[in-house]
């Protein structure tokens, strides 16, 4: 009897101890996946907050190697972290606060900026570098992230948005690197590591315009007729013989009880698809959305990534990219549809969104993935990690982006985008006005690339409240060019 006894309590002991071993591994699992990356950036962590005093934080540079943000020591012990260029980089770089927490690459690259990141690179180069680190004596330090931005151009940027509210994005589109990226309004990140708390009452305050909002990626803006590249490239698809076809604008198109208006009323008379184009005839183009249809739209539209999710070719997500979107609520709504052809209605898009729609036409139709880190490297130069450049899709063929080069050109030519205009280089773009509500002053667009026989940068520009016609955006987009050609 005592055997028996013994037995099953033995039995019950190891049961106990099973679940609890089970439940630890159950525990330490959850709290490893979804509980441990939020308490290593929770600001109150005093712990974490002790650890990185004791690195020296690395820096942040452009493609060029410049500084953009570094640390130094104050008093021979206490980090402070520097911000040359304040509210330039504001929203790429982010900031490292440990009241407030971090934002940016300061964020996402944290791991990489506290030297954490080292052995996932390099696992023997990172035992020799804490070797030389001991043998040098030297501080503890983490690695740089060099950053695809050339710090001119996005300096250009910024001074010629001036006061407007908007965003300018510039890339490679042979690459996708991303060569300068502007959200206004702004905010200076020193004020956060400074505890600034005036300056941040501000940028919290309703009337600052959200200056947190990177607007080039989580803008969620009317396209207007810029759109109208997908159109036509939906056109050039799917309707027979488009580029042989005539229409008839007489200033207004009539869909049932809706009238589709052109700017100003104005009648282009008898246009092909190319003049269509290159005037933004409104009448035109919602003839051609409504013999497209809506499932063939919407389709050329997803092939550019509407409705689609754009991640960056980083190793970190560092955007909260917002998704373009074209959804029509009624799909036998022709007149939904007529105004979803010319990039009003239910179709929305983030500047980034439209400079990838740009830079795929100059990129003989194919889409690279965006990119902002160019290269990591430790305190010695030596290089951990270094970005390829990565397709993303191809969204149409060569022969349409050929033939919609060709009108982007016209638009810049003789067209509605001459206020982009540069003596000695062929540019190509489209304009957009982008209607918001009665009594504001339409949003205004501007995308392209140049120059045309060689595309070396793509680019989408939005002024908030800019006017009709894209004339503001296009000159701003005229400006960078200049700053990037050096015209």
């Amino acid at each position: 009897m005592n055997d028996k006894n013994l037995i099953r309590n033995i039995k019950i002991l190891l049961i106990f101890f099973s679940l609890c071993f089970f439940s630890m591994i159950v525990y330490l699992t959850y709290f490893d996946i979804f509980v441990a990356d939020k308490i290593a950036n929770d600001t109150s962590n005093q712990r974490v907050r002790l650890e990185e005093s004791k690195i020296l934080r690395g820096s942040i540079l452009d493609r060029d190697g410049d500084i953009i943000v570094y640390s130094e020591v104050k008093n021979g012990k206490d980090q402070r972290r520097v911000y040359k260029y304040g509210e330039e980089f504001a929203h790429l770089t982010g900031y490292n606060s440990y009241k407030y927490g971090k934002s940016g690459i300061e964020l996402a690259y944290n791991d990489v900026l506290i030297g954490r990141a080292s052995a996932s690179y390099d696992m023997v180069g990172n035992f020799f570098k804490g070797l030389r680190e001991f043998i040098n004596k030297d501080t503890k330090r983490g690695d740089d992230v060099y950053l695809t931005i050339d710090k001119n151009l996005q300096n250009k940027a910024f001074n010629v948005l001036g006061n407007d509210r908007g965003a300018v994005v510039v890339l490679n589109p042979k690459t996708g690197e991303i060569l300068a990226m502007v959200s206004k309004p702004s905010f200076n990140p020193q004020d956060y590591f400074d505890d600034n708390t005036n300056k941040i009452k501000v940028y919290n305050s309703e009337q600052s315009g959200a200056p947190q909002v990177n607007r080039a990626v989580s803008g969620n803006y009317t396209p207007g007729s810029t759109f109208k590249i997908i159109t036509t490239a939906s056109a050039l698809e799917n309707i027979g013989n488009i580029n042989k076809k005539y229409f008839n604008c007489t200033g207004k198109l009539k869909i049932g009880n809706y009238v589709l208006s052109d700017a100003g009323g104005e009648a282009h008379g008898r246009l092909d698809l190319q003049s269509a184009f290159r005037v933004s005839c409104n009448s035109t183009f919602g003839q051609i959305g409504m013999e497209l249809g809506y499932d063939k739209l919407k389709n050329t539209a997803e092939n550019f990534m509407f409705n689609g999710d754009i991640s960056f070719n980083d190793e970190y997500s560092i955007f909260n990219v917002r998704e373009g979107s074209i959804d029509i609520k009624d799909e036998k709504d022709r007149a939904y549809l007529a105004q979803s052809a010319i990039g009003q209605g239910e179709v929305t898009a983030s500047p980034l969104q439209m400079a990838l729609v740009a830079s795929s036409i100059a990129n003989d139709g194919v889409m690279m993935k965006p990119y902002v880190v160019k290269e990591i490297k430790d305190r010695y130069d030596v290089s951990l990690y270094q970005a390829k450049p990565e397709k993303l899709t191809s969204p149409v063929s060569k022969d349409v982006a050929d033939k919609i080069k060709g009108y982007m050109e016209e638009v810049v030519k003789e067209g509605t985008g001459k206020n982009a205009r540069i003596s000695g280089i062929k540019i190509a773009g489209k304009t957009g006005t982008a209607e918001v509500g009665e009594n504001q002053e339409p949003h205004s667009w501007f995308v392209g690339f140049a120059p045309v026989e060689n595309p070396q940068i793509a680019f989408a520009v939005i002024v908030e409240n800019g006017g009709a016609g894209g004339k503001r955006a296009a000159e701003i987009a005229r400006e960078v060019m200049r700053a990037y050609f050096k015209k």
